[in-house]
């Protein structure tokens, strides 16, 4: 392994992010598309079993998703308002929720109100509580105000460290199997089993070319400033089954491995230190986040969060896929065993820190924060960072805060490198 990287000099941007952008706009044009013809349109939670809308041919889009795009574009604040004043929807609820459902009353009739990327108001929503605390009310709010349906597979939590026990499984699984029935209903066709086998499939190409790609930035220094892996969870969100994402990770793991080959790095600055981030990324102040982040030369190598989609199973196999959903992001253990994860990750990617974004939104990420850091240092002997934001809601973040934390933080690590070598 190279001792030293090479900044990369200022390029064209990425084949592969070109690609992201196209393939984002054509599932909103197609979406925008069947709307126009009258053809029913859905919003969907970001990790419901996408391989049932992808087989029957459904347009789909992600409000999740959708929210973290305009935030990063600074345009959330006035659909929050909007949420939190004229609709009375509390401060201390996830801001995705307060934008999407405040979007939602202002897209609908007369207070028609366009944001780009802006999604056509949905027919039909489909749900899975497997990473969320409040998504039932929220999906459950935006099915009453909107007068539609709601789909809902019920993914139990897993309370314990063992696997689901199988009658768990079986509940699982039959939620899915209720769910294929009375879609059929509601759309008037026939489920074809077939292509579902040949989405199943399709999903985990695209998984297994994203852990690939995550992979390769363990090395040190690395090819990636890490929170370039935050702008290629889309595909996964929104085209997990589709052979357009294969294409897009195929380009993107071509150009991770010219970099490698080249010694040089998308991470503008010479890499002092690497650290773990944790938690979602704080969209409207991403820009600010790397600008501190290359001034201290620190590069967030990797993050739990874009692990989220690494929904493993075998393809046909529709109990492993039950499974799977169950066991998916934060649905599944304890804080001893997510934190466990965490500290692996940060052996295996050389992690000198952990820097944690206390996101005011996400209750249980930020729950597993607090309790897990001294978990995090008793098992990697790495010292980690809070800092106080949120994923949508600009109000919460301070520049002066997380320069500080990040200022201290960059000395602690300093100061273990310099021991380790005295």
């Amino acid at each position: 392994m190279a001792e030293n990287n090479v900044p990369a000099p200022k390029r064209e941007i990425p084949k592969s992010r070109v690609m992201v952008n196209q393939q984002t706009a054509q599932i909103y044009a197609n979406a925008w598309a069947a709307k126009e013809k009258g053809e029913p349109v859905g919003w969907s939670t970001a990790i419901f079993p996408q391989e049932i809308a992808e087989t029957f041919g459904l347009p789909v889009l992600y409000p999740e998703n959708n929210a973290a795009a305009i935030s990063a574009k600074h345009l959330g604040d006035p659909f929050i308002q909007h949420a939190e004043g004229e609709m009375r929807y509390p401060i201390n609820i996830c801001s995705y929720a307060r934008m999407n459902i405040g979007m939602a009353d202002k897209m609908s009739g007369e207070k028609y109100e366009r944001v780009e990327p802006a999604m056509p108001v949905p027919d039909f929503l489909l749900l899975a509580n497997n990473s969320c605390t409040q998504l039932m009310k929220w999906y459950e709010n935006l099915s009453r105000n909107l007068g539609i349906p709601i789909f809902f597979v019920d993914c139990l939590f897993n309370y314990y460290e063992e696997p689901p026990a199988p009658h768990k499984i079986k509940y699982v699984r039959s939620q899915i199997e209720n769910c294929i029935k009375d879609m059929e209903t509601f759309f008037g066709k026939k489920f074809d089993w077939d292509r579902f086998l040949e989405i199943q499939q399709r999903s985990q190409i695209n998984r297994k070319l994203f852990n690939e790609i995550v992979k390769l930035n363990s090395r040190t220094p690395a090819p990636m400033n890490g929170f370039d892996l935050f702008n290629y969870m889309s595909p996964l969100v929104l085209c997990r089954g589709q052979e357009s994402t294969t294409a897009i990770f195929e380009q993107l793991k071509l150009e991770v491995l010219e970099l490698i080959a080249t010694n040089t790095s998308t991470f503008t600055a010479k890499e002092q230190h690497r650290v773990h981030w944790e938690g979602i990324a704080c969209w409207p102040n991403l820009g600010y986040n790397l600008k501190m982040l290359k001034s201290y030369g620190v590069n967030a190598v990797m993050n739990g969060y874009v692990t989220a989609w690494d929904v493993a199973y075998e393809p046909g196999d529709l109990d492993g896929m039950a499974k799977a959903y169950q066991m998916s992001s934060t649905n599944s253990f304890s804080t001893p065993s997510i934190m466990a994860k965490r500290a692996k990750s940060i052996k295996d990617y050389s992690c000198d820190g952990m820097l944690c974004h206390v996101n005011r939104s996400c209750k249980m990420m930020t729950f597993h924060i607090f309790v897990g850091h001294e978990i995090i240092e008793e098992q990697t002997g790495v010292p980690c960072a809070n800092f106080d934001g949120d994923q949508s809601d600009t109000r919460v973040f301070s520049e002066a805060q997380f320069e500080t934390r990040l200022q201290a933080l960059v000395e602690i690590m300093q100061h273990n490198k310099e021991a380790q070598n005295d």
